[in-house]
Parts: C-alpha cells; sequence; structure tokens
C-alpha cells in the first residue's frame, strides 16, 4: 500500500473545499456511506488472529471484518454490511497471504489496492495520514490532527478512526491517546493491545 504526499494534498484540497465533519456525526451516517454499493465480492478467510472477512470492489479493498470465531460469522457480518455483496469461494492471493503473515507477525506492510471512493474527504485524509504510521509504532490523535492541517480536530479523528472500514491494512490501531493509554478502537480495546503487541509496540498499559 504506497500513500502519496500528492494524494494527501489532493484530499486536503478536497476536505477545505467541500466539507467539514463535526465530532459529533454518528457512527451510523458514515457507516451509511458504505454500505450501499454494487459490484462488491466478499469472503473470508482463517488466520491466527481469527477469520478476517473481506469485501472488495474492482478498485480494492472496501472493507475488513476484524477476526471473528468462525467463518459463517464472519461472512454473516459482511453481508449484514453489503446486503448486495456476491460470496465468493476463492480469496484473491496477496490479500489471504499478506493478512495471514501480519497475523504470524511476518508482515509489515501491505501492497493491497484499497477502495476509499465512498469516503468523504476528512475521513479519506485522517485515513491516508495514519497509513504513514509505521510499523510497531504508535502517533497521537493530536499528531493526526496536525498531520491533516486542523490542529484543533483530534476529536473529529477519533470519530474518524472509529469507522475505519479497512482496520489492519489501515492501521488505526496505532492511534493512542497522548498520555500513553489506548484511547479507543472500534474494534475493542483488548483487539487493539493485541494488535499493538503483535506489532511489538511499547504500551502504557
Amino acid at each position: 500500500m504506497k500513500w502519496n504526499e500528492e494524494l494527501l494534498t489532493q484530499t486536503l484540497h478536497e476536505l477545505k473545499a467541500q466539507e467539514r465533519i463535526p465530532a459529533s456525526e454518528r457512527r451510523a451516517v458514515i457507516r451509511a456511506r458504505l454500505v450501499v454499493a454494487p459490484g462488491v465480492y466478499l469472503c473470508a478467510f482463517e488466520t491466527r488472529l481469527g477469520w478476517l472477512g473481506v469485501a472488495r470492489s474492482e478498485q480494492g479493498v472496501r472493507y475488513l471484518q476484524l477476526p471473528r470465531a468462525t467463518r459463517s460469522a464472519a461472512l454473516r457480518e459482511l453481508q449484514r454490511e453489503f446486503p448486495e455483496g456476491a460470496i465468493q469461494t476463492d480469496v484473491p492471493e496477496g490479500i489471504e497471504r499478506e493478512l495471514r503473515e501480519y497475523a504470524e507477525g511476518r508482515c509489515r506492510a501491505f501492497s493491497a489496492a484499497l477502495d476509499l471512493a465512498m469516503l468523504k474527504p476528512f475521513q479519506r485524509a485522517v485515513l491516508i495520514a495514519i497509513s504513514k504510521i509505521p510499523f510497531g509504532e504508535t502517533r497521537s490523535y493530536g499528531w493526526v490532527a496536525r498531520e491533516i492541517g486542523q490542529p484543533n480536530a483530534a476529536r473529529a479523528v477519533g470519530q474518524a478512526l472509529h469507522t475505519n472500514p479497512i482496520p489492519i491494512i489501515i492501521p488505526c490501531h496505532r492511534v493512542i491517546a497522548s498520555d500513553g493509554s489506548l484511547g479507543g478502537y472500534g474494534g475493542g480495546l483488548p483487539m487493539k493491545a493485541k494488535l499493538l503487541q503483535l506489532e511489538g509496540a511499547a504500551l502504557n498499559l
């Protein structure tokens, strides 16, 4: 996965020109923009973390379901998010391999194409920024806000991260509170801690 400064700059221009997302915007409103999407293909595969579900379009990965106990559970939740999605038995080899290797602590970066077209500029800017956080390191919500040129938007950053549709690949788990505590996580704090420990990040637990 390669994010570049040109893409971030373009996204920030869109953000300034088109919208501001307040910190109070609800998760359901943001999620609603993602799920009504034809031409989405669903699959699930097992890793050491559990069963991961992936929804992808022709442009790339659109959604990643955090680990579930069984394949049926992962697919069931994917179908709730993408009721028009088509289940595939064949998993794209590169996506499966990299996520399995990540769960084993052997993959430090992902090469899969991502589809962020359904996101609004603010969230896209946030996700592009956190994609620059190196494996095994953490940054604060304030750092992300400064990185996107909105130093007073730390709370809105947290809301945008809470609705990250592609966790792990876009590493929102690497964003923590300024005091070193975990902060929040859409997949629950135990999963956030587990991912950071897998990467060998220093934690204040």
